[in-house]
């Protein structure tokens, strides 16, 4: 077997350049909402936005995005602009490099056809001439649209001791700056965490700090503590100082910093609230809260008075709370009259009523329209539109009482209305009010449930503080100090005595419940102050930001100086209180963040509630890493879900390798140079995580769980594949949650940090978790009171294992555990710890001092080191394995760590694998490679005997060969699907990595140089097969990836045609001829050649892939030039060529060749499509028209009798090509007429005795046209012939399409045209044929003839005073402005349907055409045939028209039995190949002779362009999905699947390439016009 030398690995990695592909109309999908691009110091990265040509945001496409491509500084509100250029024929890209981390911001905008709003539709024709629609669609105006804004987040780039610091492999801890002390004693506590193994320090604000001493209640943001400082310094030293420090940490202990943003409130005792009381929610920039206002001082006062209520201060019970509101109610809620805050003033309402009464008799008060409209109504529904009218829009918030009005003027107009001329202004006052009483009804209603819930909220509040033993006010009086409810407001002293009262009382901050974190629960659109719903900070003042800086300068300035500040000293950011901060400001100050610090590292906590809602502050804010809490887990199984939530792939994930292929960047900053990379998609992501053990604002373990816990907490959170957080004193044990506002001790300085509480456990997890940064893949497992994690490198495949025994409250010593099975693994233990919450002899105690010394201490406690698991080696019939055996003493408060390695495992497999592909695949043919992709099961069975694969609970794969495997793994990969049964499969044996290589070896007899490559898959199925099973599913698909990428290559290689690689759309097309022409035995091209290897074109897959039913004439010729010529095959399309022209017989072409033994010549078409593929083999071969010269062996000797094809006789005679063409005229001109051979049930089961009776002929007195068939046979490509004798149609053709056929008519005019010219240089045997009359007729007159006599006879006018003109039947017109589908049907009315096969002639003979004829009826071809991806075959308004095909249809309908309808509408995609070129031709011809050169000529063709595009989205998206990757043969209605139709098809494809081909030309041409116009 040959073996590939492996080359040598590159030690950089690859240029990545990210992908994403766009909606249709240009929006990001949904699923790719969040887009994160990681950022790497050694690795480069682009990113790239697609959208499909045709797509409706592919004209004129520009991307905008403040990402600065300039290299300019950052603004978020400066979009810079960059055009999607041509990466292809089928896609649009626009790329950039990125070079700077940030959150950024893009959108598209291009433009689209403006079609007011309305369908295309054939009643917009007028007349035969009348080419405006088409004039209309071609030259309509660009609309100009715009997407909303997407977002794209990159990360920072975080260094440490000169090394990349990837933000999984963040190990942050949370410290209190003022329990630290004086900074210049902070020395030995970071050594402390440097030693316990963070990398990263987050500090709690250590801002001056307001009246209530909490560091989140700052008194000046622009200065330091001074309790941090053992001298007075200035706010300027003080911030040097910090810098220092902070340098020092970072230099000297490796330890990065991040501290707390506080920018939503600040304390209630600022003194620069003094100064700028518009800082907060005041009553004069928000009089909308004076009713809370008002409220909140009369429950202050009530608090204070309670004794003189007769009320008791203690509250003990439940009961104590309902006398406590009842009083509230009294004293409190009803003398306030909050109602009136409400509720219109009824008598201040008539009074201003009754004086406007007199200036109300003005006619013009009252609009016509609301005239009109009052007076249409009656009863309740006129009172309604009363209340609305009166009070207007006028906008209305509880700021005043009283202070909803109605409008007087229009009130006292509409009553005057009201009460007629007969009604007096004192009966309209009584009548306003009881139209007031009613307009009140709603709002006293609002009161009320208001009301209830001021109650509700209120009363569950003093509940919570005053029964819990947890809370602060437990115990305490109901007094001035403790009042019955925190005050929602704060009153500052005024340093301005011009300053009203009203703007000195100001909005605490707190928060609410459930409430929505985008809403200022302080604006006036928000009761959440009056309702008490705000659960309020008292010692915070809510600041009142508004927008931008324009709203409030000197808050926003303030704030933007202690951003800067604190961003020149730390690498990271926490915003406090995150989903509460206005997120413009948040942008603001982050934005000037990342000015003095790019790779500033953003944090936050959200309670938003909502993924959805968490995605766009991360969006917009670009934070990094949420905050997710380990603490808040209730069991051991919920633990195992966060730990797989929030990080990581599964074991065994599929590459990014197998998402990959090779690509470029054009990189614009150097000259357009090209930078070779690896083009990958961008996936779906959820926001980064930063996992805490224990954040500093929750209880501790000891609190939640046990203590014990702590140990296995940690271990799980330091396990997960995302950035890990804990809090100072998690280690040392505290025993509860420390209250930052009143705790005054200071932290433990510890010599040996490692001797406290877990230490020793933490500093190895806390490293552990350092160095498993790049092991992304997981597996979390989840047994009773155990959670197992188990981290794995994706390359090497070297792994950690943790066992953690969760200490739960109630958890059990002995929890049953079933023992690891590690399945071809070697393991290496670490350590093993278990955590005991008090000393005993046994073991190293920790007896920790108890309070009274000033510092903070930990819970007594011993960490005992355990022995290691047993390990033991195995095997069963799965294989070796390794078990792992827990320790002894192994119980609650456990964790172990192992090292895995797999046995024998090659670390550079991943790269083995990828390399020497194309090696192995460089010497393959074409045939080849329809092996190594393709062959469908019977083509399979025919060859080798053997048959597709069929994979449990999957099924058969559509192929045997790669692109059956690929179709499963193009969905597999992106998806990470391991659990798909594909997978399943692979995992539980070789059998399909067998038969793969085994099936290659097979057809090495044929193609002997796919041993090669048979040979490069047994040697990595070699290596594959010696990794555990649960890897197969990953090595299976970079294997098959990597060959199948080559496969392609490789053909394309040998598809030499412009058009191939163009674009992605046709390669996709171009690969189908590799996969419809392959060697079967039982189907070759002569009847001598069975074993000889020649390919042969399979008309369709599945169901035309073997014997005489593979190659037909009509589908071969159709497709031809599509398939064979425009991808560079001219072997095989001349092979194909002569071997049907050596069975011509009768001077036709077989329909089917059944490799030439018994052909059948029942198609009238056949023979014309290959007369026009003979002509474009001429044009584009470099053969020429020297192929008309060459020979070709008769099957039959004289053209008419019949011999057997091993006879003496049989290929016994030549004629060269262009004798068969003249003969072939000739037969026709003279008339064929003969019975075909073998004619019967042996030849067709289902046809009656006449259809057997062929007859052809020309009419030269009157038209020149070739017609024939008759009634019983259907000789065109709509030849379903009936079947069903329940129905009455067996033997029935649906469509015989006898006569004049139109597209025949077409190619006959083409082959005359061709053969005219060809006489006229003297390159064609004669210039003449005779006549069936015995006439002599010259070549170039049969050619005018027809030319003059196709419009008066195919043409349907639109004016019925032209019918005699044009030879039209009016009776049996159904459609007119069309071209009729047949002339001389024997059923007249068939004549007249309306069919696509019109756009066959126009695109072979345009010449026939009228130019306004063929763009009226190609308008009513687009706006009634057109389907979603083909054409329908019959015009909807035809009665039979019967769009879904079903062969199996039993019923005794005739329109439909037995899928007699199969050409009666269903949609076939060929016709869209030639309906698009028709197109394309005469709208070129339109354009060229309406527009000069200049822009309107660029807009026309950019039109066509667009519109043709437009058509072949749906199929572009077909292809890329279809399990047969081809186009199918024809679907069902608006595009619906049709199980009997193949799935890939010969001419489908084909046509779609030859309407690409032109496609392209017209794109050079709108290119050299634009380069025109530039000049």
């Amino acid at each position: 077997m040959p073996r590939f030398a492996t080359p040598d690995q590159p030690n950089a990695p690859p240029f990545m350049i990210w992908n994403l592909d766009l909606n249709e109309d240009g929006t990001t999908p949904r699923e790719k909402s969040f887009i994160r691009l990681p950022s790497v110091l050694t690795q480069s990265c682009a990113i790239r936005f697609r959208v499909l040509i045709g797509s409706t945001a592919s004209i004129d496409t520009v991307l905008h995005t403040n990402y600065p491509l300039d290299g300019s500084a950052y603004e978020r509100t400066k979009f810079h602009t960059k055009r999607f250029n041509f990466n292809n024929q089928t896609e649009l890209i626009c790329e950039f490099r990125i070079q700077r981390p940030g959150p950024y911001q893009y959108y598209i905008s291009y433009k689209s056809l403006d079609t007011n709003n309305a369908a295309d539709s054939c009643e917009d024709v007028a007349s035969d001439r009348d080419v405006a629609p088409t004039v209309e669609r071609i030259y309509r105006d660009f609309k100009q649209h715009a997407t909303p804004i997407s977002y794209f987040l990159v990360d920072p780039q975080l260094t440490l001791a000169g090394q990349h610091l990837p933000l999984d492999g963040i190990v942050l801890q949370s410290v209190s700056p003022k329990w630290l002390g004086l900074m210049n004693s902070w020395s030995p506590h970071l050594a402390a965490s440097h030693k316990t193994g963070y990398n990263m320090l987050h500090f709690i604000p250590m801002q001056q700090r307001g009246g209530s001493d909490s560091p989140y209640s700052l008194y000046n943001q622009l200065e330091l503590s001074d309790d941090l400082f053992d001298k007075k310094l200035t706010a300027k030293q003080k911030n040097a100082k910090l810098r220092e420090t902070l340098l020092e940490m970072t230099h000297k202990r490796h330890l990065l910093s991040v501290t707390d943003m506080v920018w939503n409130h600040t304390a209630y005792n600022s003194d620069w609230l003094s100064s700028h009381p518009e800082a907060g929610f005041n009553l004069e920039n928000s009089p909308h809260l004076r009713s809370a206002y008002e409220l909140d001082k009369a429950l202050s006062d009530f608090s204070s008075n309670l004794i003189d209520y007769g009320l008791d201060r203690m509250v003990n019970s439940v009961e104590d709370v309902e006398r406590l509101m009842q009083g509230m109610d009294e004293y409190v809620i009803n003398p306030l009259r909050l109602w009136e805050f409400y509720a219109i003033d009824v008598e201040a309402a008539v009074n201003e009523v009754s004086d406007a009464w007199d200036d109300a008799a003005d006619v013009h008060v009252v609009s016509s329209k609301d005239q009109e409209a009052f007076d249409s109504l009656s009863g309740d529904a006129r009172n309604e539109w009363l209340c609305a009218y009166a009070i207007g829009n006028r906008p209305h918030t509880l700021s005043k009482r009283g202070g909803r009005t109605i409008d007087p003027l229009r009130t006292a107009a509409i009553l005057r209305i009201l009460l007629g001329a007969e009604g007096t202004k004192e009966d309209a006052l009584e009548r306003l009010r009881k139209l007031l009483d009613l307009i009140n009804l709603p709002y006293y209603r609002e009161y009320d449930a208001d009301v209830a819930a001021i109650h509700k909220n209120i009363s569950e509040r003093v509940k919570y503080e005053r029964l819990d033993r947890g809370s602060w006010k437990y115990g305490k009086p109901v007094d001035s100090k403790y009042q019955i409810v925190d005050p929602l407001f704060t009153t500052v002293e005024a340093a301005d005595p011009g300053f009203s009262d009203d703007c000195l009382h100001l909005a605490n901050n707190g928060w609410i419940w459930g409430g929505n974190p985008l809403d200022n629960f302080a604006g006036p659109q928000s009761k959440a102050y009056l309702r008490r719903e705000v659960i309020v900070w008292g010692d915070c003042v809510k600041l009142n930001y508004g927008k931008s800086p324009s709203d409030n300068p000197w808050l926003w300035e303030h704030m933007r100086t202690y951003t800067l500040d604190m961003a020149r000293a730390f690498h990271g950011f926490r915003i406090d209180n995150c989903h509460s901060t206005p997120i413009e400001l948040a942008e603001y100050l982050l934005d000037e963040a990342r000015k003095v610090n790019p790779n500033l590292y953003v944090v936050a906590e959200l309670f938003t509630g909502s993924e959805d809602t968490d995605r766009i502050f991360v969006q917009r804010l670009g934070i990094n890493s949420l905050i997710r809490e380990a603490i808040q887990a209730w069991d051991s199984k919920e633990m195992s879900r966060l730990a797989h939530r929030y990080g990581g792939r599964p074991i065994g994930s599929l590459a990014v390798d197998c998402l990959g292929e090779p690509g470029f960047f054009t990189d614009d900053e150097h000259g357009g140079s090209r930078v070779h990379g690896i083009v990958a998609p961008l996936n779906a992501s959820l926001p980064h995580a930063i996992f805490f053990d224990w954040t500093h604002d929750n209880e501790s373990p000891a609190q939640k769980r046990t203590m014990e816990d702590a140990l296995p907490n940690s271990a799980i959170v330091l396990m997960t594949a995302c950035a890990s957080g804990s809090n100072r004193g998690y280690d040392e044990l505290y025993p509860k949650h420390l209250n930052i506002v009143h705790e005054q001790r200071h932290y433990a300085v510890l010599d040996d940090p490692l001797s406290v509480g877990i230490g020793k456990a933490k500093a190895k997890l806390n490293k552990l978790h350092s160095e498993l940064a790049q092991y992304q893949e997981v597996h979390v497992h989840h047994e009773g009171e155990y959670v197992t994690i188990h981290r794995v490198h994706p390359v090497t495949r070297e792994g950690v294992l943790m066992v953690a025994h969760c200490a739960f409250n109630g958890a059990s010593e002995h929890a049953p555990f079933d023992n690891p099975k590690l399945y071809g693994t070697s393991v290496t233990s670490d350590f093993a710890f278990r955590l005991y919450s008090a000393a005993s002899k046994s073991g190293s105690g920790n007896y920790q001092k108890q309070d009274g010394d000033g510092i903070l201490h930990g819970l007594p406690s011993r960490l005992v080191e355990l022995d290691p698991p047993v390990i033991q080696k195995r095997s069963d019939d799965r294989g070796q394995y390794t078990e792992l055996q827990l320790p002894g003493g192994f119980g609650p408060g456990s964790v172990l760590v192992v090292r895995t390695k797999l046995v024998g495992f090659k670390p550079n497999l991943d790269w083995k694998i990828r390399t020497c592909a194309d090696e192995a695949v460089s010497k393959l043919s074409l045939g080849a490679l329809n092996v190594a992709l393709y062959r469908c099961d019977a083509e399979e069975r025919d060859t080798v005997g053997d048959g597709v694969y069929d994979v449990p609970g999957l099924g058969a794969l559509t192929y045997c060969g790669l692109q059956g495997w690929y179709t499963h793994l193009r969905h597999i990969i992106p998806n990470n699907d391991l659990g798909h049964p594909l997978c399943d499969h692979l995992r539980q044996g070789y059998w399909a990595l067998d038969y793969i290589a085994q099936r290659l070896q097979k057809y090495s007899t044929y193609y002997p140089d796919l041993a090669l490559l048979a040979a490069w898959f047994e040697e990595r199925w070699d290596l594959v097969k010696s990794v555990p099973n649960f890897l197969m599913p990953r090595y299976f698909a970079l294997t098959v990836h990597t060959a199948y990428q080559a496969l392609i290559r490789r053909a394309l290689e040998l598809l030499p045609g412009p058009v191939v690689s163009s674009s992605r759309f046709t390669i996709q097309l171009a690969l189908t001829s590799v996969q419809l022409l392959g060697h079967v035995k039982s189907s070759s091209l002569r009847p001598l050649d069975a074993n000889k290897l020649e390919l042969s074109m399979s008309a369709g897959l599945p169901h035309f892939s073997t014997h005489h039913m593979r190659s037909w004439g009509r589908d071969v010729f159709i497709a031809l030039d599509g398939l064979l010529l425009t991808t560079g095959r001219f072997d095989d399309a001349r092979s194909h060529i002569l071997a049907f022209g050596s069975t011509l017989k009768h001077g036709l072409i077989p329909n089917l060749l059944d490799s030439g033994r018994y052909p059948r010549y029942n198609a009238r078409d056949a023979t014309w499509f290959w007369l026009q593929a003979v002509q474009t083999y001429c044009k584009a071969s470099k053969e020429g028209l020297s192929f008309l010269k060459a020979p070709v062996e008769r099957r039959f000797p004289d053209g008419e009798t019949f011999v057997e094809w091993d006879s003496d006789s049989a290929f016994s005679k030549s004629n060269t090509v262009a004798e068969l063409i003249h003969e072939i005229m000739s037969r026709h001109a003279s008339g064929i007429n003969f019975r075909e051979w073998n004619a019967g049930p042996a030849l067709d089961t289902e046809m009656r005795d006449e259809g057997f009776d062929i007859k052809i002929g020309v009419d030269f007195e009157k038209t020149g046209f070739v017609s024939g068939g008759s009634s019983w046979n259907c000789g065109t490509w709509m030849d379903k012939m009936g079947s069903s004798e329940k129905a009455g149609i067996k033997g029935v053709p649906a469509t015989p399409r006898d006569g004049t056929a139109i597209e025949i008519v077409g190619l006959q005019k083409s082959a005359l045209r061709w053969i005219t010219v060809l006489c006229k240089s003297g390159k064609f045997p004669a210039d003449s044929i005779v006549a069936s009359d015995g006439s002599t007729v010259m070549y170039s007159k049969w050619n005018e003839l027809v030319q003059q006599q196709f419009e008066k006879h195919f043409w349907v006018p639109l004016d019925a005073s032209n019918d005699a003109t044009y030879h039209v039947n009016p009776a049996v017109v159904n459609r007119r402005g069309i071209y009729r589908d047949t002339y001389g049907s024997s059923t007249e009315w068939a004549d007249y349907q309306f069919r696509p096969n019109i756009s066959v002639a126009m695109v072979v003979a345009p010449e026939l055409f009228d130019l306004d004829h063929a763009l009226v009826c190609l308008y009513k071809i687009g706006t009634v045939l057109t389907g979603p991806m083909g054409m329908r075959t019959l015009d909807p308004a035809d009665m039979r028209y019967r769009p879904n095909y079903d062969n199996s249809d039993d019923s005794s309908d005739p329109l439909v039995a037995h899928g007699i309808n199969y050409h009666q509408g269903p949609e076939w995609l060929w016709l869209t190949g030639y309906f698009l070129r028709a197109q394309l031709m005469f709208y070129r011809k339109l354009v060229s002779k309406r527009s000069s050169l200049g822009p309107e000529l660029s807009h026309a063709l950019r039109t066509v362009y667009h519109n043709l595009h437009a058509n072949m989205v749906n199929l572009k998206h077909h292809i890329s999905n279809s399990s047969y990757a081809g186009l199918p043969e024809l679907t069902n209605k608006d595009g619906s699947h049709c199980r009997d139709s193949c799935d890939t098809q010969a001419w489908s494809s084909g046509c779609m390439l030859m309407a690409l081909d032109d496609m392209i030309q017209l794109e050079r041409d709108v290119h050299e016009t634009l380069a025109h116009i530039a000049e």
